[in-house]
Parts: C-alpha cells; structure tokens; sequence
C-alpha cells in the first residue's frame, strides 16, 4: 500500500501541487470572509510535517534549507513524498 501511493503521489505530482494551490486560494477566500480554520489546519499540518519530516527529506534530496522550507510550507506531502521517491530515500519492506 504505501510504494503504491507513494507511486501515485510521484506520478501526479505537478496535479497534487495545482490542488493544494487551489486549496490555499480557497484558505485565503475562507479567510477573507472571517473563516480563518482552512488555511489555519494548512498551516498547522505543513508546520508539523517540516519539523517532523520535510526539513530532513529536502536536505537529504540535496535541496537547501529555505528552499526545503518554503516547498514544505507551501506544498506539505505533496512535495517531500516525489522528493524521497526521487531521490531513492523510501523502503518498502
């Protein structure tokens, strides 16, 4: 299960960024009308996965520090998952 989605996510890659793109222009909507939650629960989710596991991933693919934390920011797993595919950081055992 997890080299399939793992497979998945590397695939449709540039997708996954257009729909978390679209998912932080909803945010900034929701934001505007006085519904902060959405983009509050993205910043949350992308925070814990930099500290936890994006940081680490983007420098062991060889990408700088405020480049790792930009795209872990903006784009959270839909990021660091093709990295570690890429960059042949995964087992599957």
């Amino acid at each position: 299960m997890k080299k399939f989605l793992f497979t998945v996510f590397t695939k449709l890659e540039y997708v996954d960024y257009f729909l978390v793109i679209v998912l932080w222009i909803a945010g900034a909507i929701a934001t505007i009308c006085g519904f902060p939650w959405i983009t509050l629960g993205i910043v949350a989710m992308h925070a814990t996965e930099l500290v936890t596991i994006g940081l680490k991933a983007g420098i062991k693919g060889g990408c700088g520090i405020l480049y790792s934390i930009a795209m872990c920011m903006m784009f959270g797993f839909t990021w660091w998952v093709p990295l570690k595919m890429k960059t042949n950081q995964v087992s599957f055992d």
